[in-house]
């Protein structure tokens, strides 16, 4: 069995903290309509690419595409708007969007793919977003309304590295390793 690896940016404690209390008014408002595991503010990052029973072979690709990924200047990142995954049926994700950095973040996130061989195909279906709980339970239609109701905003936050992680599974929750790191140019 391989290991779980994703490469991700992560956001500064300030806008944590501000996260943090977002996730904390969302939870009181839909605890007792909607079961659901909330990531916890410190293991809080954006996905660019996610692998799954990752061998050697690919964890050294990964690295070298880190290596030599073009420079792209660090950026500032902002954080507004909810949604939720899938966008019909039952929700899973509960997430946070982003509002300023998508374009960087999409260079970045191409950049890797192209590195890696990977099929841009999806291109359009990446949006980039930092999941604050995963639904355990069918949610009611109605705390979507509400949801969507809630205004969220949080940042700036500079981002001024790409981290590829290692993510170790137990029953306390997942625990997040950086393996290696690839500076953006300040």
């Amino acid at each position: 069995m391989g290991k779980r690896l994703f490469i991700a940016v992560d956001i500064d404690d300030t806008t944590r903290e501000q996260v943090g209390r977002i996730a904390s008014r969302l939870r009181e408002q839909i605890a007792s309509a909607a079961k659901a595991s909330w990531i916890r503010p410190d293991r809080m990052h954006l996905t660019l690419q996610f692998f799954a029973g990752a061998d050697d072979t690919l964890e050294q690709r990964v690295r070298a595409a880190l290596a030599h990924m073009p420079r792209e200047a660090a950026f500032d990142l902002t954080l507004e708007g909810l949604g939720i995954f899938p966008a019909r049926g039952s929700p899973r994700v509960l997430w946070l969007g982003v509002g300023d950095g998508v374009p960087e973040l999409r260079r970045i996130q191409n950049a890797l793919e192209r590195a890696l061989g990977v099929s841009a195909s999806h291109e359009a279906s990446f949006t980039p977003h930092l999941t604050l709980a995963r639904f355990r339970d069918r949610v009611p239609r109605v705390i979507l309304g509400q949801i969507a109701d809630i205004r969220a905003y949080a940042g700036p936050s500079l981002i001024d590295r790409v981290t590829l992680y290692e993510s170790r599974l137990s029953p306390a929750g997942p625990t997040y390793l950086p393996l290696v790191q690839a500076p953006l140019m300040t």
